[in-house]
């Protein structure tokens, strides 16, 4: 299959990569990159010497139209937001023996600027005692997409150099210490070695401020309803965060293909049951999977996104209960590190799984 993805590769796209030399034939090492898509996988599997296993994702189901492409590689499913002590200890298992292991230490597809450092990786290599290369990737976002319209998309993979394993001496901080500040080195490595060209991720944005407007009508009138005091949203910041995080929102809709659409027009929203089931479907999923929020926002703000979606679903009872009508509109202000420019977002930044209703 490396072979074939290989061949597809150069077919259907223009790649481009430096520093090749570098990629191992053996390890134990970690290969350590950012990760916008599929391809990143499908390109280290493809250009490394030596086989590559890759620590992905276990806790939600793939996206059904590439599911083909992770089956054709060898993965170690990982709970994310959850303890997988098994997942660890076979990651570990490939290293002690000698293996390669593909690891994308954002833990994640992250949009733009959003990356966040997992401990993971750093984690890995202490325990196996196994250098990082770090490497950056370019021209992956809609990647495929172009491929598959035969439009040759530049794809490029720059391989950095090897980090030495992570260790702790005698006298240093804690280990969590630092595998944080391991993890945190690992990421600004990899970021400096994604191409100039890939503007996607040079948005980095500062000050980041969420907040939630909320007003209830009447059906009627239009006039406003003053909103009582046990009825207030306390975690409104944290549900609009979620409303401008449009990976997220994809892998609720398209990988586990739940009916959220709802939630992405509520102004003036006088039909209340389609929102109260939307905000229902995603509690009931976190009783199925409590870490999801939680691994990729944090515990405190993970756990204010689930009080948020209770508030709101409390609210939105209590207001169809009394034919009122709800509007529920998220803002997002940044300053846009690239322009200087500060920026007012409102209403949420959806994925197109989520427009075309």
């Amino acid at each position: 299959m490396t072979s074939l993805g290989k061949a597809l590769l150069t077919l259907f796209a223009d790649v481009e990569i430096h520093g090749r030399e570098k990629l191992p034939k053996k390890g134990p090492v970690l290969l350590a990159g950012n990760h916008a898509a599929i391809l990143e996988v499908v390109m280290l599997a493809a250009y490394t010497p030596g086989n590559v296993e890759f620590l992905g994702t276990g806790d939600i189901p793939f996206d059904r139209n590439y599911a083909f492409i992770v089956k054709a590689y060898d993965l170690i499913p990982v709970n994310r937001g959850n303890l997988d002590r098994q997942a660890l200890n076979t990651a570990v298992s490939v290293l002690e023996q000698g293996g390669i292991l593909g690891i994308f230490p954002e833990g994640g597809i992250w949009d733009a600027g959003q990356m966040q450092a997992q401990l993971g990786a750093s984690w890995l290599s202490y325990r196996a005692h196994a250098p990082i290369i770090p490497i950056g990737f370019g021209g992956i976002l809609d990647g495929l997409q172009k491929a598959i319209k035969l439009k040759r998309p530049k794809l490029v993979m720059n391989v950095g150099d090897p980090i030495a394993p992570v260790t702790l001496e005698p006298g240093q901080a804690s280990l969590k210490a630092i595998l944080e500040r391991s993890s945190t080195q690992l990421l600004d490595q990899i970021r400096s070695l994604v191409p100039q060209s890939d503007a996607q991720l040079r948005h980095t944005k500062l000050n980041e401020v969420f907040s939630l407007e909320v007003q209830i009508h009447s059906a009627r009138s239009g006039t406003p309803v003053p909103l009582p005091e046990d009825m207030q949203i306390k975690h409104g910041s944290a549900y609009a965060r979620l409303m401008f995080y449009p990976v997220i929102l994809d892998i609720l809709v398209r990988n586990l293909r739940l009916p959220i659409h709802a939630i992405k027009d509520v102004q003036e929203r006088k039909a209340l049951e389609p929102l109260i089931a939307a905000w229902s479907t995603i509690l009931a999923y976190l009783e199925v999977n409590p870490g999801f929020f939680t691994y990729r926002f944090g515990v405190e703000e993970g756990l204010a996104v689930q009080k948020a979606l209770n508030e709101l679903r409390h609210l939105a009872l209590w207001v169809q209960e009394r034919d009122l009508s709800i509007s529920v509109i998220p803002y997002h202000r940044y300053l846009d590190q690239q322009t200087g420019e500060e920026v007012l977002e409102k209403g949420g930044r959806f994925p197109h799984s989520m427009r075309d209703r």
